[in-house]
């Protein structure tokens, strides 16, 4: 006769090759489920090419994202140099949601780099990049540098469509927002006023399976150390990253 801790040590036993495996074949990456002040247990990870492009950090001020030279959040498959990188997202539901992010940047002077996050609409189990064709609706958010002064910006715009939005660098908190077919994006300088930026009919959006928010991001070289810092995700009112 077996008794119940025997049972339980046995599938310990079997299950920890189990994820070993499923570790080592880069189906999950481990930086995920690492604890802290703030866990990100909830969101998936999307590998970049060769698992090399980019990475992902959960630390007690927050989740960082760093990027690494050559990749890009537009493709996904590598040509021309360049090549997909890590994409991390948090599933959305429902037809009624608000999302409010603050983060911060890190990102000199240089080569072009950029770090890309919003929402992504679409096929349930498609890769969730800018470039995805299985994407229904994209609204994007890019906050980016480069050689030029004028290449230290933040823009939001939505694909298919709609031109790019100036938005203030300095900004604390970023809104998207959906309310049945409609989507919308606003910011705030204070977390009190929000100044709305668009809003849009997305009715041809309204039944994919699927909806997602996201990081991602491009360096055409030397990223120099560039990361984001994602210090705060409300889903409805309610802090989910810590």
């Amino acid at each position: 006769m077996t008794d119940g801790n025997t049972m339980r040590d046995n599938k310990l036993f079997i299950l920890a090759p189990l994820l070993a495996a499923v570790l080592a074949a880069g189906c999950i990456n481990p930086a995920m489920f690492k604890k802290g002040a703030y866990a990100v247990d909830d969101w998936e990870s999307w590998t970049g090419w060769n698992d090399t492009h980019g990475s992902n950090q959960a630390a007690n001020d927050g989740l960082y994202y760093r990027l690494s030279a050559g990749q890009d959040d537009t493709r996904d498959e590598p040509s021309d140099g360049y090549a997909p990188g890590l994409i991390i997202s948090r599933e959305l539901t429902g037809a009624k949601w608000r999302a409010d992010l603050e983060a911060d940047f890190k990102i000199p002077t240089g080569a072009m780099k950029r770090f890309s996050y919003g929402v992504w609409v679409g096929g349930d189990a498609a890769r969730p990049s800018i470039g995805s064709a299985s994407a229904t609706l994209k609204i994007v958010a890019q906050r980016q540098n480069g050689p030029r002064p004028a290449d230290d910006s933040l823009i939001v715009f939505c694909l298919p469509g709609a031109r790019p939005f100036a938005l203030p660098k300095d900004l604390k908190v970023l809104r998207f927002e959906r309310d049945g077919n409609f989507f919308s994006v606003s910011y705030a300088m204070n977390r009190k006023t929000f100044v709305p930026v668009f809003r849009l009919d997305a009715g041809s959006a309204a039944e994919a399976p699927s909806q997602k928010l996201f990081i991602g991001g491009f360096s055409g070289g030397d990223p120099q150390g560039a990361h984001m810092r994602l210090k705060s995700l409300k889903l409805n009112g309610t802090e989910v990253l810590r």
